[in-house]
């Protein structure tokens, strides 16, 4: 009894021992894989999403740094710079998790078997249930001028002087406007859409296209308007148009003046808006790059065009000096292939079409008094 009593004694001893080495063992957790396989799956789609735009990823970087940080936000990174851009942390985290495709109409869809081919725009034209049919015409495609804007376009601008055609025609002069970004538009379009758009009657074509008429018909000047698309692919924009204007240089040689048209990015609509005789007009900017290898002859063709801007039309540059880009443009915005090249910023975003094609007219006044000078 005694050495049963003992042996049984050391049995209960060493049990708590074995307990305590059993639950110090580290067990596998399959949890913790799990997880990480699904951040690297998220990042792989996010790195994919980004690709896919085929532009840089500055805005959605920019946002999540805001976010994160919002010193940082009134410092440092400011989001207006991007608003051409089409790819922000919203739509990047939206694709990367499918949601995207979410909508009421897709729910109803799949409730109501009725609502099925709403969206089917070949199936809904044929649909029984008229009103069901969507209207395939975008608001975008449709351009929304009044008859007294019309007229005031189609008609003869303030800013004016036909004594200069005289002077200017004899001279032969040729001018190349050209966009670098050729899908930046104006108010109409608005932020859904990044203010960019095809249609030119509302973005910076449409105000060459005004420029380029009163140039030719009211002062005689000779204008080649490249309308090339350059910005598809944004990333690559300026190497794009670089082409099409050296393809321009070695077949004409040299313009007289060389204008790469832009419009701004702002949120404040009275930065950008001047009222002239008037009416109201977007307000202009010349540009300069200090990376550009003529700088110099650059920067004194912005500061003529400024002089005259400031003389004839006080308030319509939104500064009465150039923009000096000093941080450097992508490819020195091509402005080291010409003496002669300027980029002209012809309102923002939040201007309408109509005041950049206003402006546009008061533009070709001031190139006019420049080369009489």
């Amino acid at each position: 009894m005694e050495r049963y009593f003992s042996n049984n004694f050391n049995i209960n001893r060493r049990a708590p021992i074995n307990n305590f080495r059993a639950r110090g063992k580290t067990k596998f957790n399959i949890g913790y894989v799990v997880m990480i396989l699904i951040v690297i799956f998220l990042a792989i789609r996010a790195f994919n999403v980004i690709n896919s735009y085929s532009e840089r990823g500055a805005l959605p970087y920019v946002q999540l740094l805001n976010f994160s940080m919002p010193l940082v936000e009134t410092t440092v990174y400011d989001e207006s710079v991007h608003y051409e851009s089409k790819l922000t942390l919203k739509k990047v985290i939206g694709e990367t998790l499918g949601l995207t495709k979410i909508s009421t109409s897709s729910i109803i869809e799949n409730e109501i078997s009725l609502f099925k081919n709403i969206g089917n725009l070949e199936v809904a034209s044929k649909s029984k249930i008229p009103f069901l049919s969507r209207y395939e015409v975008s608001e975008n495609s449709i351009a929304k001028v009044t008859e007294e804007e019309l007229e005031q376009l189609n008609g003869v601008s303030e800013a004016f002087d036909p004594n200069l055609k005289a002077i200017l025609e004899p001279l032969n002069l040729k001018v190349l406007i050209y966009h670098t970004h050729s899908h930046e538009g104006y108010s109409e379009i608005g932020a859904d859409a990044r203010w960019n758009t095809d249609n030119e009657d509302i973005n910076v074509m449409g105000v060459g296209d005004v420029l380029a008429k009163e140039l030719e018909e009211g002062y005689g000047i000779t204008v080649v308007h490249d309308k090339t698309i350059h910005d598809n692919n944004y990333t690559v924009c300026y190497d794009r148009s670089q082409e099409t204007l050296q393809s321009y240089l070695n077949e004409y040689g040299d313009f007289d003046l060389i204008i790469d048209l832009h419009r701004d990015s702002v949120e404040d609509k009275n930065l950008v808006t001047a009222n002239i005789n008037g009416q109201d007009l977007a307000r202009i900017m010349f540009v300069t790059s200090v990376n550009s290898s003529r700088l110099q002859a650059n920067t004194d063709l912005a500061n003529g065009l400024a002089g005259i801007t400031n003389s004839l039309f006080p308030g319509l540059m939104r500064n009465k000096d150039i923009f000096h880009y000093d941080i450097g443009g992508i490819n020195g915005f091509n402005m080291s292939l010409s003496d002669n090249i300027v980029v002209w910023e012809v309102g923002a975003n939040v201007n309408s079409s109509i005041e950049a094609k206003r402006s546009a007219k008061y533009m070709a006044r001031i190139i006019a008094e420049y080369f009489k000078e």
